[in-house]
């Protein structure tokens, strides 16, 4: 299994930090689980770098020409996040990577959502980030870390003493996620 870096500890996030998450600790931890890990933006852009965000589009658009991944600070790093994903599928094909599990909204990781735009607005759509995009693209299945549910049952299948929360649901079941995109697949900016 590949994961987000920043998802096991390490301090990959744009500024610095880790988004350390006990349900991906916990499987990548398992005897059966053979864990790989990467962060796409580090091996390109470095840590800590300025947030990037997708304009025109998600993940696909941007390895289709449609789309393009704009620092904070203005400078396009199309390029680089591109790279970095390439990367990414790299290490996900060597390793043999079957699953990967991702830091979801971001514009490299995420598998269900990603912001549209300057972060200041909140604005969000539907889609995957580049490097996720890539993976999908080679066959690699991505779940979010706030995969709730399915993660559950996967680390339940792979050890008998996990008792998975009946009540857990996955990212697109959240509350949040069904009324943000009741509309379709671009949401609004919070608040209006």
């Amino acid at each position: 299994m590949l994961f987000s870096a920043c998802l096991l500890g390490h301090a990959t996030g744009w500024e610095g930090g880790a988004y350390t998450d006990p349900l991906a600790v916990r499987l990548a931890g398992l005897p059966r689980v053979r864990a790989m890990y990467f962060c796409p933006e580090n091996a390109t852009l470095g840590t800590p770098r300025p947030l990037t965000t997708l304009y025109d589009g998600h993940g696909r658009d941007v390895l289709s020409g449609r789309a393009r991944v704009l620092e904070t600070t203005g400078r396009d790093v199309t390029r680089e996040i591109v790279r970095g994903a390439e990367a990414m599928r790299e290490a996900a094909r060597r390793g043999g990577a079957e699953l990967a599990v991702m830091l979801d909204v971001s514009d490299s990781c995420g598998s269900h959502v990603v912001y549209l735009g300057a972060p200041e607005e909140h604005r969000y759509q539907q889609g995957p980030g580049v490097a996720a995009a890539t993976l999908m693209e080679a066959g690699v299945p991505v779940l979010a870390q706030r995969d709730f549910a399915t993660l559950q049952r996967l680390i339940a299948a792979l050890d008998p003493g996990f008792e998975p929360d009946p009540a857990a649901f996955d990212f697109v079941e959240n509350p949040w996620y069904r009324e943000y995109f009741a509309d379709g697949p671009v949401g609004m900016k919070l608040g209006e």
